[in-house]
Protein backbone atom coordinates (compact mmCIF):
# COMPACT_ATOMS: atom_id res chain seq x y z
CA UNK A 1 0.00 0.00 0.00
CA UNK A 2 1.75 3.56 -0.84
CA UNK A 3 0.87 4.56 2.86
CA UNK A 4 2.89 5.15 5.69
CA UNK A 5 2.58 4.72 9.09
CA UNK A 6 4.00 7.32 11.67
CA UNK A 7 4.56 6.29 15.60
CA UNK A 8 5.71 8.98 17.90
CA UNK A 9 7.34 7.79 20.49
CA UNK A 10 8.54 9.24 24.50
CA UNK A 11 9.36 6.52 27.06
CA UNK A 12 7.22 3.79 25.37
CA UNK A 13 5.66 0.92 26.75
CA UNK A 14 6.33 -2.81 26.73
CA UNK A 15 3.65 -3.10 23.95
CA UNK A 16 5.57 -0.65 21.45
CA UNK A 17 8.27 -2.63 19.73
CA UNK A 18 5.36 -5.58 19.64
CA UNK A 19 3.53 -3.14 17.68
CA UNK A 20 5.97 -1.81 15.25
CA UNK A 21 7.08 -5.13 14.54
CA UNK A 22 3.61 -6.31 13.14
CA UNK A 23 3.03 -3.16 11.21
CA UNK A 24 6.31 -4.56 9.45
CA UNK A 25 4.87 -7.78 8.37
CA UNK A 26 1.57 -5.56 7.11
CA UNK A 27 1.81 -4.30 3.10
CA UNK A 28 2.26 -0.41 4.80
CA UNK A 29 5.03 0.49 2.13
CA UNK A 30 6.68 2.36 5.30
CA UNK A 31 6.37 2.98 9.08
CA UNK A 32 8.29 5.97 10.78
CA UNK A 33 9.22 5.41 14.41
CA UNK A 34 9.96 9.25 15.93
CA UNK A 35 12.14 8.31 19.42
CA UNK A 36 10.96 12.10 20.76
CA UNK A 37 13.48 12.20 23.21
CA UNK A 38 12.98 9.13 25.25
CA UNK A 39 16.26 8.17 28.25
CA UNK A 40 18.67 6.00 27.51
CA UNK A 41 17.31 2.78 28.83
CA UNK A 42 14.92 3.25 25.23
CA UNK A 43 18.22 3.26 22.91
CA UNK A 44 18.39 -0.76 22.81
CA UNK A 45 14.79 -0.83 21.30
CA UNK A 46 15.10 2.12 18.99
CA UNK A 47 17.81 0.36 17.47
CA UNK A 48 16.56 -2.70 17.64
CA UNK A 49 13.69 -1.41 15.50
CA UNK A 50 15.81 0.06 13.06
CA UNK A 51 16.85 -3.06 12.04
CA UNK A 52 13.82 -4.23 10.73
CA UNK A 53 12.61 -4.06 6.97
CA UNK A 54 10.79 -0.49 5.79
CA UNK A 55 11.26 0.99 9.07
CA UNK A 56 12.82 4.03 9.86
CA UNK A 57 13.97 5.89 13.37
CA UNK A 58 14.28 9.18 13.76
CA UNK A 59 15.57 10.70 16.76
CA UNK A 60 14.83 14.16 18.59
CA UNK A 61 17.73 14.94 20.65
CA UNK A 62 15.34 16.34 23.71
CA UNK A 63 11.74 15.80 24.02
CA UNK A 64 9.58 18.23 21.86
CA UNK A 65 5.86 16.83 21.95
CA UNK A 66 3.69 14.40 20.62
CA UNK A 67 2.59 17.70 17.48
CA UNK A 68 6.77 18.15 16.94
CA UNK A 69 7.08 14.56 16.60
CA UNK A 70 4.60 13.99 14.30
CA UNK A 71 5.33 16.87 12.04
CA UNK A 72 9.33 15.33 12.05
CA UNK A 73 7.37 12.22 10.34
CA UNK A 74 5.03 13.94 8.48
CA UNK A 75 8.00 16.45 6.97
CA UNK A 76 10.74 12.81 6.49
CA UNK A 77 7.73 11.41 4.43
CA UNK A 78 6.91 13.96 2.05
CA UNK A 79 10.76 14.81 1.61
CA UNK A 80 11.80 11.14 0.98
CA UNK A 81 9.08 9.34 -0.74
CA UNK A 82 6.91 11.98 -2.62
CA UNK A 83 4.82 9.46 -4.28
CA UNK A 84 3.19 8.02 -1.46
CA UNK A 85 -0.20 8.22 -0.93
CA UNK A 86 -0.12 9.71 2.95
CA UNK A 87 0.55 8.99 6.33
CA UNK A 88 -1.30 6.88 8.79
CA UNK A 89 -0.43 8.38 12.53
CA UNK A 90 -0.86 6.07 15.17
CA UNK A 91 0.17 6.38 18.94
CA UNK A 92 2.69 3.94 20.74
CA UNK A 93 0.80 2.89 23.83
CA UNK A 94 -0.88 0.01 22.47
CA UNK A 95 -4.12 1.46 22.27
CA UNK A 96 -4.87 1.09 18.26
CA UNK A 97 -4.34 -2.39 16.98
CA UNK A 98 -2.81 -3.36 13.34
CA UNK A 99 -6.31 -4.07 11.62
CA UNK A 100 -7.56 -0.71 12.48
CA UNK A 101 -4.31 0.96 11.32
CA UNK A 102 -4.32 -0.99 8.32
CA UNK A 103 -8.44 -0.30 7.71
CA UNK A 104 -7.60 3.30 8.38
CA UNK A 105 -4.81 2.97 5.23
CA UNK A 106 -6.90 1.18 3.30
CA UNK A 107 -9.70 3.91 3.81
CA UNK A 108 -7.48 7.56 3.02
CA UNK A 109 -6.22 5.02 0.10
CA UNK A 110 -9.76 5.19 -1.46
CA UNK A 111 -10.41 9.04 -0.03
CA UNK A 112 -6.82 10.72 -0.94
CA UNK A 113 -8.62 13.73 -0.50
CA UNK A 114 -9.66 13.35 3.03
CA UNK A 115 -8.66 13.01 6.33
CA UNK A 116 -9.39 9.82 7.94
CA UNK A 117 -10.58 9.64 11.37
CA UNK A 118 -10.55 6.40 13.20
CA UNK A 119 -13.32 6.67 15.75
CA UNK A 120 -13.53 5.33 18.99
CA UNK A 121 -16.48 3.80 21.00
CA UNK A 122 -16.59 5.99 24.06
CA UNK A 123 -18.62 3.60 26.60
CA UNK A 124 -18.16 2.35 29.96
CA UNK A 125 -14.93 1.09 29.45
CA UNK A 126 -13.36 4.03 28.52
CA UNK A 127 -11.49 5.74 31.47
CA UNK A 128 -13.24 8.95 32.51
CA UNK A 129 -10.23 11.22 32.05
CA UNK A 130 -10.06 10.08 28.04
CA UNK A 131 -14.13 10.38 27.83
CA UNK A 132 -14.64 13.29 29.81
CA UNK A 133 -12.16 14.95 28.06
CA UNK A 134 -12.82 14.01 24.67
CA UNK A 135 -16.82 14.68 25.38
CA UNK A 136 -15.76 18.38 26.03
CA UNK A 137 -13.78 19.01 23.20
CA UNK A 138 -16.11 17.94 21.02
CA UNK A 139 -19.00 20.02 21.84
CA UNK A 140 -16.76 22.86 22.13
CA UNK A 141 -14.59 21.95 18.34
CA UNK A 142 -18.37 21.66 17.11
CA UNK A 143 -18.90 25.25 17.79
CA UNK A 144 -15.51 26.23 16.48
CA UNK A 145 -16.23 24.66 13.01
CA UNK A 146 -19.24 24.02 12.60
CA UNK A 147 -18.62 20.02 12.11
CA UNK A 148 -20.07 16.86 14.31
CA UNK A 149 -17.18 14.55 14.74
CA UNK A 150 -17.29 11.93 17.03
CA UNK A 151 -13.47 11.75 18.37
CA UNK A 152 -11.56 14.87 18.28
CA UNK A 153 -8.85 13.37 20.06
CA UNK A 154 -8.11 10.37 18.45
CA UNK A 155 -4.41 9.56 17.20
CA UNK A 156 -5.14 7.04 14.79
CA UNK A 157 -5.24 9.33 11.59
CA UNK A 158 -5.07 9.11 7.99
CA UNK A 159 -3.38 12.61 6.38
CA UNK A 160 -3.70 13.09 2.99
CA UNK A 161 -0.78 14.08 1.22
CA UNK A 162 -1.53 17.29 -0.40
CA UNK A 163 -2.44 18.73 3.45
CA UNK A 164 1.48 17.88 4.88
CA UNK A 165 2.52 21.30 3.77
CA UNK A 166 -0.09 23.34 5.91
CA UNK A 167 0.17 21.20 8.75
CA UNK A 168 3.75 21.41 8.73
CA UNK A 169 3.32 25.38 9.07
CA UNK A 170 1.37 24.69 12.62
CA UNK A 171 3.20 26.55 15.41
CA UNK A 172 1.74 23.84 17.61
CA UNK A 173 4.21 21.24 19.01
CA UNK A 174 1.94 19.48 21.85
CA UNK A 175 -1.64 17.66 22.15
CA UNK A 176 -2.78 20.73 20.72
CA UNK A 177 -1.00 19.88 17.37
CA UNK A 178 -4.53 17.57 16.47
CA UNK A 179 -6.58 19.85 17.91
CA UNK A 180 -4.86 22.69 15.05
CA UNK A 181 -5.32 19.73 12.69
CA UNK A 182 -8.76 19.64 12.41
CA UNK A 183 -9.42 23.52 12.14
CA UNK A 184 -7.05 23.31 9.12
CA UNK A 185 -8.86 20.73 7.67
CA UNK A 186 -12.52 22.70 7.84
CA UNK A 187 -10.76 25.82 6.72
CA UNK A 188 -8.59 24.77 4.24
CA UNK A 189 -12.31 22.69 3.14
CA UNK A 190 -10.46 19.57 3.68
CA UNK A 191 -13.18 16.64 3.62
CA UNK A 192 -13.48 14.34 7.13
CA UNK A 193 -14.20 11.06 6.97
CA UNK A 194 -14.70 9.21 10.42
CA UNK A 195 -14.33 5.39 10.12
CA UNK A 196 -15.31 3.48 13.89
CA UNK A 197 -12.22 1.61 15.39
CA UNK A 198 -11.98 -0.51 18.22
CA UNK A 199 -11.35 1.16 21.54
CA UNK A 200 -8.28 -0.54 23.43
CA UNK A 201 -7.00 0.63 26.62
CA UNK A 202 -4.00 -0.79 28.54
CA UNK A 203 -3.60 -0.30 32.54
CA UNK A 204 -6.18 2.27 32.74
CA UNK A 205 -4.13 4.39 29.71
CA UNK A 206 -1.53 4.95 32.69
CA UNK A 207 1.23 4.63 29.78
CA UNK A 208 -0.23 7.82 27.80
CA UNK A 209 2.12 11.08 28.81
CA UNK A 210 -1.40 13.28 28.07
CA UNK A 211 -1.46 15.65 31.09
CA UNK A 212 -5.18 16.43 31.79
CA UNK A 213 -4.40 19.63 33.50
CA UNK A 214 -1.43 20.95 31.34
CA UNK A 215 -2.07 19.86 28.00
CA UNK A 216 -5.84 20.03 28.18
CA UNK A 217 -5.22 24.09 29.05
CA UNK A 218 -3.11 24.15 25.64
CA UNK A 219 -5.58 22.44 23.58
CA UNK A 220 -8.66 24.64 24.96
CA UNK A 221 -6.59 27.35 24.33
CA UNK A 222 -6.65 26.93 21.02
CA UNK A 223 -10.58 26.48 21.36
CA UNK A 224 -10.80 30.09 23.14
CA UNK A 225 -8.61 31.98 20.42
CA UNK A 226 -10.99 33.09 18.68
CA UNK A 227 -12.84 34.42 22.27
CA UNK A 228 -9.50 36.12 22.59
CA UNK A 229 -9.44 37.45 19.87
CA UNK A 230 -13.16 39.14 19.58
CA UNK A 231 -12.94 40.18 23.24
CA UNK A 232 -9.48 42.41 22.47
CA UNK A 233 -10.87 43.85 19.06
CA UNK A 234 -14.10 44.52 21.17
CA UNK A 235 -11.40 46.86 23.17
CA UNK A 236 -10.11 48.35 20.82
CA UNK A 237 -13.27 49.18 18.99
CA UNK A 238 -15.21 50.46 22.16
CA UNK A 239 -12.06 52.71 23.30
CA UNK A 240 -11.55 54.32 19.92
CA UNK A 241 -15.95 54.87 19.51
CA UNK A 242 -15.75 56.66 23.45
CA UNK A 243 -12.96 58.52 22.87
CA UNK A 244 -14.12 60.12 18.95
CA UNK A 245 -17.68 60.13 20.14
CA UNK A 246 -16.99 61.52 23.65
CA UNK A 247 -14.83 64.30 21.65
CA UNK A 248 -17.62 66.02 19.76
CA UNK A 249 -17.81 63.73 16.99
CA UNK A 250 -21.09 61.96 15.53
CA UNK A 251 -22.00 58.43 16.21
CA UNK A 252 -20.95 57.60 12.40
CA UNK A 253 -17.77 59.22 12.24
CA UNK A 254 -16.91 57.51 16.05
CA UNK A 255 -18.49 53.84 14.92
CA UNK A 256 -16.26 54.44 11.77
CA UNK A 257 -13.23 55.16 13.47
CA UNK A 258 -13.53 52.61 16.04
CA UNK A 259 -14.30 50.09 12.92
CA UNK A 260 -10.98 51.54 10.97
CA UNK A 261 -8.60 50.65 14.09
CA UNK A 262 -10.32 47.22 15.38
CA UNK A 263 -10.79 45.73 11.94
CA UNK A 264 -6.52 46.46 11.20
CA UNK A 265 -6.15 44.56 14.26
CA UNK A 266 -8.85 41.51 14.05
CA UNK A 267 -8.34 40.53 10.04
CA UNK A 268 -4.53 40.08 11.10
CA UNK A 269 -4.96 38.10 14.17
CA UNK A 270 -8.45 36.16 12.82
CA UNK A 271 -7.01 34.89 9.47
CA UNK A 272 -3.58 33.55 11.14
CA UNK A 273 -3.91 32.93 14.77
CA UNK A 274 -7.75 31.84 15.07
CA UNK A 275 -8.35 30.48 11.61
CA UNK A 276 -5.16 29.36 10.38
CA UNK A 277 -6.19 30.48 6.38
CA UNK A 278 -3.67 30.11 4.07
CA UNK A 279 -5.59 31.76 1.12
CA UNK A 280 -3.84 35.28 0.00
CA UNK A 281 -4.95 38.34 1.19
CA UNK A 282 -6.60 38.96 -2.53
CA UNK A 283 -9.26 36.00 -1.96
CA UNK A 284 -9.79 36.37 1.90
CA UNK A 285 -9.57 40.60 1.95
CA UNK A 286 -12.47 41.36 0.26
CA UNK A 287 -15.02 38.88 1.76
CA UNK A 288 -13.61 40.70 5.47
CA UNK A 289 -14.54 43.92 4.38
CA UNK A 290 -17.49 42.98 2.71
CA UNK A 291 -18.53 41.67 5.85
CA UNK A 292 -17.05 44.36 7.67
CA UNK A 293 -19.31 47.30 6.03
CA UNK A 294 -22.67 44.75 6.10
CA UNK A 295 -21.84 44.45 10.21
CA UNK A 296 -21.02 47.56 10.75
CA UNK A 297 -24.50 48.84 9.44
CA UNK A 298 -26.48 46.60 11.15
CA UNK A 299 -24.61 47.57 14.04
CA UNK A 300 -25.14 51.24 13.63
CA UNK A 301 -28.84 50.73 13.27
CA UNK A 302 -29.46 48.38 16.22
CA UNK A 303 -27.59 51.65 17.73
CA UNK A 304 -29.80 53.83 16.79
CA UNK A 305 -32.49 51.63 17.47
CA UNK A 306 -31.34 50.80 20.95
CA UNK A 307 -31.10 54.85 21.56
CA UNK A 308 -34.54 56.08 20.04
CA UNK A 309 -36.79 52.91 21.33
CA UNK A 310 -35.42 52.11 24.68
CA UNK A 311 -33.48 55.25 25.58
CA UNK A 312 -30.33 53.54 26.11
CA UNK A 313 -27.19 55.93 26.48
CA UNK A 314 -25.00 55.74 23.63
CA UNK A 315 -22.03 53.99 24.88
CA UNK A 316 -24.39 51.38 26.43
CA UNK A 317 -26.13 50.76 23.43
CA UNK A 318 -22.86 50.29 21.38
CA UNK A 319 -21.81 47.27 23.53
CA UNK A 320 -25.13 45.77 23.47
CA UNK A 321 -25.04 45.98 19.40
CA UNK A 322 -21.86 44.32 19.62
CA UNK A 323 -22.91 41.35 22.13
CA UNK A 324 -26.08 40.62 19.46
CA UNK A 325 -23.88 40.65 16.61
CA UNK A 326 -21.04 38.45 18.18
CA UNK A 327 -21.86 35.01 17.33
CA UNK A 328 -23.28 36.03 13.59
CA UNK A 329 -19.61 37.43 13.02
CA UNK A 330 -17.76 34.38 14.20
CA UNK A 331 -20.51 31.91 12.31
CA UNK A 332 -19.87 34.55 9.12
CA UNK A 333 -15.94 34.30 9.32
CA UNK A 334 -16.07 30.39 10.19
CA UNK A 335 -18.24 29.74 7.31
CA UNK A 336 -17.56 32.56 4.20
CA UNK A 337 -14.81 34.17 5.23
CA UNK A 338 -12.00 32.54 6.44
CA UNK A 339 -12.45 28.98 4.58
CA UNK A 340 -11.21 28.17 1.15
CA UNK A 341 -14.57 26.91 -0.88
CA UNK A 342 -15.20 23.53 -0.87
CA UNK A 343 -14.69 21.38 -4.01
CA UNK A 344 -17.65 19.82 -5.27
CA UNK A 345 -16.43 16.27 -5.04
CA UNK A 346 -15.51 16.66 -0.84
CA UNK A 347 -16.19 13.58 0.90
CA UNK A 348 -17.57 13.71 4.38
CA UNK A 349 -21.03 12.55 5.19
CA UNK A 350 -20.63 10.59 8.52
CA UNK A 351 -23.27 8.09 7.97
CA UNK A 352 -22.87 5.73 10.73
CA UNK A 353 -23.13 8.93 13.15
CA UNK A 354 -26.25 9.93 11.15
CA UNK A 355 -28.26 6.21 11.55
CA UNK A 356 -27.63 6.87 15.53
CA UNK A 357 -29.26 10.16 15.93
CA UNK A 358 -31.09 11.00 13.32
CA UNK A 359 -32.49 15.07 13.87
CA UNK A 360 -35.90 15.35 14.77
CA UNK A 361 -36.62 17.11 11.43
CA UNK A 362 -36.21 14.42 9.25
CA UNK A 363 -38.82 12.49 11.05
CA UNK A 364 -41.38 15.30 10.40
CA UNK A 365 -40.26 15.40 6.75
CA UNK A 366 -40.61 11.96 6.32
CA UNK A 367 -44.21 11.19 6.68
CA UNK A 368 -44.63 13.51 3.83
CA UNK A 369 -42.61 11.88 1.43
CA UNK A 370 -44.03 8.82 2.73
CA UNK A 371 -47.53 10.10 1.54
CA UNK A 372 -45.65 11.56 -1.47
CA UNK A 373 -44.36 7.71 -2.41
CA UNK A 374 -47.18 5.91 -1.82
CA UNK A 375 -48.98 7.92 -4.33
CA UNK A 376 -46.88 7.56 -7.14
CA UNK A 377 -46.73 3.78 -6.55
CA UNK A 378 -50.03 3.84 -6.77
CA UNK A 379 -50.18 5.51 -9.81
CA UNK A 380 -47.20 4.92 -12.09
CA UNK A 381 -46.33 1.38 -10.30
CA UNK A 382 -48.90 -0.76 -11.84
CA UNK A 383 -50.00 -1.38 -8.34
CA UNK A 384 -53.46 -1.61 -9.26
CA UNK A 385 -52.90 -4.22 -11.64
CA UNK A 386 -51.25 -6.25 -9.59
CA UNK A 387 -47.93 -5.71 -11.02
CA UNK A 388 -46.28 -4.24 -8.58
CA UNK A 389 -44.84 -7.79 -6.85
CA UNK A 390 -40.70 -6.48 -6.32
CA UNK A 391 -39.74 -3.10 -4.88
CA UNK A 392 -36.32 -2.39 -4.68
CA UNK A 393 -35.33 0.72 -2.27
CA UNK A 394 -31.87 1.78 -2.85
CA UNK A 395 -29.42 3.77 -0.23
CA UNK A 396 -32.45 2.53 2.27
CA UNK A 397 -30.26 1.42 5.43
CA UNK A 398 -32.56 0.93 8.19
CA UNK A 399 -35.66 1.90 5.80
CA UNK A 400 -38.35 4.57 7.47
CA UNK A 401 -40.44 3.84 4.22
CA UNK A 402 -40.37 0.12 4.55
CA UNK A 403 -43.65 -0.44 6.89
CA UNK A 404 -45.94 2.11 5.34
CA UNK A 405 -44.86 0.61 1.28
CA UNK A 406 -45.49 -3.02 2.21
CA UNK A 407 -48.62 -2.36 4.09
CA UNK A 408 -50.25 -0.18 1.55
CA UNK A 409 -49.04 -1.70 -1.55
CA UNK A 410 -48.25 -5.30 -0.28
CA UNK A 411 -45.56 -6.33 -2.61
CA UNK A 412 -44.05 -9.95 -2.26
CA UNK A 413 -40.62 -9.01 -1.97
CA UNK A 414 -39.00 -5.97 -0.42
CA UNK A 415 -35.65 -5.76 -1.39
CA UNK A 416 -32.82 -2.95 0.39
CA UNK A 417 -29.67 -1.73 -0.78
CA UNK A 418 -27.31 0.32 0.66
CA UNK A 419 -22.91 0.28 1.64
CA UNK A 420 -23.68 1.25 5.00
CA UNK A 421 -23.41 -2.24 7.15
CA UNK A 422 -24.16 -0.42 10.74
CA UNK A 423 -27.31 0.35 8.91
CA UNK A 424 -28.63 -2.50 7.82
CA UNK A 425 -27.73 -4.10 11.05
CA UNK A 426 -30.41 -1.62 12.50
CA UNK A 427 -32.95 -3.03 10.13
CA UNK A 428 -32.38 -6.21 10.74
CA UNK A 429 -32.92 -6.22 14.45
CA UNK A 430 -35.78 -3.56 13.63
CA UNK A 431 -37.96 -6.51 11.28
CA UNK A 432 -36.22 -10.22 12.24
CA UNK A 433 -35.52 -12.55 10.38
CA UNK A 434 -38.55 -11.70 7.61
CA UNK A 435 -38.42 -13.73 4.26
CA UNK A 436 -39.78 -11.22 1.86
CA UNK A 437 -37.44 -8.43 3.11
CA UNK A 438 -33.53 -9.07 1.53
CA UNK A 439 -30.82 -7.28 2.69
CA UNK A 440 -27.84 -6.65 0.51
CA UNK A 441 -24.40 -4.68 1.25
CA UNK A 442 -23.36 -3.19 -1.89
CA UNK A 443 -22.81 0.31 -3.76
CA UNK A 444 -25.23 1.48 -6.11
CA UNK A 445 -22.16 2.50 -8.21
CA UNK A 446 -20.94 -1.02 -8.59
CA UNK A 447 -24.49 -3.26 -7.84
CA UNK A 448 -24.39 -6.79 -9.16
CA UNK A 449 -27.96 -7.89 -8.67
CA UNK A 450 -30.37 -8.87 -11.78
CA UNK A 451 -33.55 -8.24 -9.57
CA UNK A 452 -35.97 -7.93 -12.40
CA UNK A 453 -37.98 -5.61 -9.99
CA UNK A 454 -41.19 -3.57 -10.97
CA UNK A 455 -40.51 -0.41 -8.94
CA UNK A 456 -36.91 0.67 -7.67
CA UNK A 457 -37.04 4.03 -5.74
CA UNK A 458 -34.55 5.77 -3.89
CA UNK A 459 -34.87 9.40 -1.41
CA UNK A 460 -31.52 11.66 -0.86
CA UNK A 461 -29.39 9.12 -2.28
CA UNK A 462 -27.73 10.22 -5.89
CA UNK A 463 -26.55 13.88 -4.74
CA UNK A 464 -23.85 12.77 -2.76
CA UNK A 465 -21.49 11.44 -5.10
CA UNK A 466 -19.56 12.90 -7.95
CA UNK A 467 -20.81 13.96 -11.55
CA UNK A 468 -19.85 11.04 -13.34
CA UNK A 469 -20.93 8.30 -10.16
CA UNK A 470 -24.28 10.42 -9.97
CA UNK A 471 -24.71 8.75 -13.70
CA UNK A 472 -23.76 5.53 -12.46
CA UNK A 473 -25.88 5.41 -9.47
CA UNK A 474 -28.90 7.06 -12.20
CA UNK A 475 -28.59 4.00 -14.24
CA UNK A 476 -27.84 1.42 -11.44
CA UNK A 477 -32.29 2.06 -11.19
CA UNK A 478 -33.03 1.10 -14.56
CA UNK A 479 -30.72 -1.97 -14.51
CA UNK A 480 -32.44 -3.27 -11.50
CA UNK A 481 -35.70 -3.27 -13.56
CA UNK A 482 -37.33 -5.49 -15.59
CA UNK A 483 -38.80 -4.11 -18.98
CA UNK A 484 -41.46 -1.23 -18.53
CA UNK A 485 -40.14 -1.04 -14.50
CA UNK A 486 -40.30 1.97 -12.91
CA UNK A 487 -37.45 4.28 -11.17
CA UNK A 488 -38.42 6.77 -8.31
CA UNK A 489 -35.73 9.22 -7.63
CA UNK A 490 -35.94 11.96 -5.28
CA UNK A 491 -32.66 14.64 -4.68
CA UNK A 492 -32.52 18.13 -3.41
CA UNK A 493 -32.58 20.32 -6.41
CA UNK A 494 -31.09 24.25 -6.20
CA UNK A 495 -34.40 25.89 -5.40
CA UNK A 496 -33.91 29.52 -3.87
CA UNK A 497 -35.86 27.68 -1.14
CA UNK A 498 -33.22 25.45 -0.49
CA UNK A 499 -30.41 28.00 -1.02
CA UNK A 500 -31.23 29.89 1.49
CA UNK A 501 -32.29 27.06 4.22
CA UNK A 502 -28.97 25.54 3.96
CA UNK A 503 -27.75 28.81 4.25
CA UNK A 504 -29.16 29.09 7.69
CA UNK A 505 -28.01 25.46 8.44
CA UNK A 506 -24.22 25.54 7.76
CA UNK A 507 -24.42 29.19 9.43
CA UNK A 508 -25.73 27.07 13.30
CA UNK A 509 -22.94 24.23 12.37
CA UNK A 510 -25.89 21.97 11.88
CA UNK A 511 -25.85 20.18 8.25
CA UNK A 512 -24.48 17.05 8.70
CA UNK A 513 -24.03 16.52 4.43
CA UNK A 514 -21.07 18.13 3.10
CA UNK A 515 -20.71 16.05 -0.02
CA UNK A 516 -24.57 16.57 -0.80
CA UNK A 517 -24.89 18.68 -4.13
CA UNK A 518 -28.16 19.84 -5.07
CA UNK A 519 -29.10 18.46 -8.59
CA UNK A 520 -30.02 20.31 -11.93
CA UNK A 521 -32.99 18.32 -13.43
CA UNK A 522 -30.69 18.10 -16.37
CA UNK A 523 -27.92 16.37 -15.36
CA UNK A 524 -30.38 13.81 -13.81
CA UNK A 525 -32.65 13.62 -17.02
CA UNK A 526 -29.52 13.10 -18.69
CA UNK A 527 -28.37 9.85 -17.09
CA UNK A 528 -32.14 7.90 -17.67
CA UNK A 529 -32.03 8.87 -21.52
CA UNK A 530 -30.21 6.03 -22.71
CA UNK A 531 -32.19 3.37 -21.47
CA UNK A 532 -35.68 5.34 -19.87
CA UNK A 533 -37.98 8.22 -20.34
CA UNK A 534 -38.98 10.46 -17.79
CA UNK A 535 -43.08 10.08 -17.37
CA UNK A 536 -43.74 12.38 -14.25
CA UNK A 537 -41.87 14.89 -12.33
CA UNK A 538 -42.75 17.53 -9.05
CA UNK A 539 -40.95 19.28 -6.77
CA UNK A 540 -42.16 18.86 -3.34
CA UNK A 541 -41.84 22.23 -2.08
CA UNK A 542 -42.93 21.20 2.00
CA UNK A 543 -39.67 19.20 2.64
CA UNK A 544 -37.59 22.63 2.91
CA UNK A 545 -34.66 21.49 1.47
CA UNK A 546 -36.68 20.87 -1.43
CA UNK A 547 -36.74 17.64 -3.10
CA UNK A 548 -37.35 16.98 -6.67
CA UNK A 549 -38.76 13.83 -7.71
CA UNK A 550 -38.43 12.02 -11.21
CA UNK A 551 -40.62 8.94 -12.32
CA UNK A 552 -38.78 7.23 -15.25
CA UNK A 553 -40.17 4.04 -17.13
CA UNK A 554 -37.62 1.38 -18.18
CA UNK A 555 -37.56 1.24 -22.14
CA UNK A 556 -39.02 -2.28 -23.18
CA UNK A 557 -36.09 -1.67 -26.03
CA UNK A 558 -33.74 0.54 -27.31
CA UNK A 559 -36.54 1.68 -29.87
CA UNK A 560 -39.36 1.83 -27.96
CA UNK A 561 -41.84 0.74 -25.15
CA UNK A 562 -44.16 -1.93 -25.11
CA UNK A 563 -46.15 -1.88 -21.99
CA UNK A 564 -47.30 -4.99 -20.24
CA UNK A 565 -51.11 -5.79 -20.13
CA UNK A 566 -53.35 -4.51 -17.38
CA UNK A 567 -50.71 -1.60 -17.16
CA UNK A 568 -51.73 2.34 -18.76
CA UNK A 569 -49.20 3.12 -21.39
CA UNK A 570 -48.55 6.71 -19.90
CA UNK A 571 -47.60 8.56 -23.22
CA UNK A 572 -47.81 11.51 -22.66
CA UNK A 573 -45.20 13.67 -20.20
CA UNK A 574 -46.41 14.59 -16.83
CA UNK A 575 -45.23 17.50 -15.23
CA UNK A 576 -46.61 19.38 -11.73
CA UNK A 577 -46.67 23.39 -11.57
CA UNK A 578 -43.24 24.02 -9.98
CA UNK A 579 -44.69 26.86 -7.32
CA UNK A 580 -44.20 27.66 -3.62
CA UNK A 581 -46.93 25.39 -1.23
Amino acid sequence: MKVAVAVPAYNPGRQFPELIEALAQTDIERVIVVNDGSGPAFEHAFRRLADLPRVYVLRHAVNLGKGAALKTALNFVLAAFPELVGVVTADADGQHLVDDIVAIAKTLLRNPDALILGVRQFDQAVPMRSRFGNTLTRHFLRFLVGQRLADTQTGLRGIPKQLIPQLLKLPSSGYEFELDMLIACKHRSCPIVQQKIRTIYIDDNRSSHFSPIFDSMRIYFVLFRFTVNSLITALIDNLVFAAVYFSGASVVRAQAAGRLLALTFNYAAARSFVFLSQQTHGVVLPRYLLLVLASGFVSYSLIQLLISLLSFPVLTAKVTAELLLFIVNFLIQRDMVFTKRAEKESLATDWDGYYRSVPWTARVTRRYTTWVLLGTIRRFGGWRAGQCRRIVEIGGGNSCFLDAIRRAIAPDEYHIIDSNQYSLDLLRRRIGADPAVHLYCQDVRDVDLDLKADVAFSVGLIEHFREAETRRAVRAHLDLLRPNGVALLSFPTPTWLYRAARLCLELLGLWRFPDERPLERKEVAAAIEPEGEIIFEKVLWPLVLTQRLIVARKRASPERAAHPAGVPAHSAYVIEPERPQ
